[in-house]
């Protein structure tokens, strides 16, 4: 079976979980809730800290923070985009309401997500065999 299909079906269900290791670091994928919305959680060597949230021209500051999701958001709404192009000229105004990345989340909405995410960023991924206890 194709590597992210099985992540897929793994995580089909509340409650699924996987591990991969990719990059030298241990990735915990778990899909949860949080009574509102349904989602994929992705925790980095078993922690997901605040602080891996933080970028620098788009880039995540920390290396963990490489795996998640990364925020684009424009600084300012398209409805104002016809004031500000009059106020400070059209390049301004186009930088204004483009959109570009702010942050990065560990939060994924759907499994297909986090699978394409990962399938882009680091195809060389490899699924953690189970441990079972006996």
């Amino acid at each position: 079976m194709d590597k992210w299909k099985e992540i897929k079906e793994r995580l089909a269900h509340l409650g699924g979980s996987i591990e991969l290791l990719a990059d030298g670091h241990t990735l915990s994928l778990v899909k949860a809730h949080d009574g509102k919305k349904i989602f994929v959680r992705v925790f980095v060597d078993g922690v997901a800290k605040g602080e891996w949230t933080k970028t620098e021209d788009g880039k995540p500051v920390h290396p963990e923070g490489r795996f998640w999701r990364p925020i684009k958001r424009a600084a300012y709404p398209k409805k104002i985009y016809a004031k500000a192009k009059r106020a400070f000229g059209k390049k301004e105004a186009d930088r204004m309401v483009t959109p570009r990345v702010i942050g990065v989340v560990p939060d994924f909405s759907t499994e297909g997500a986090v699978v394409a995410h990962l399938k882009k960023h680091f195809p060389d991924l490899e699924i953690m065999a189970d441990e079972v206890a006996s």
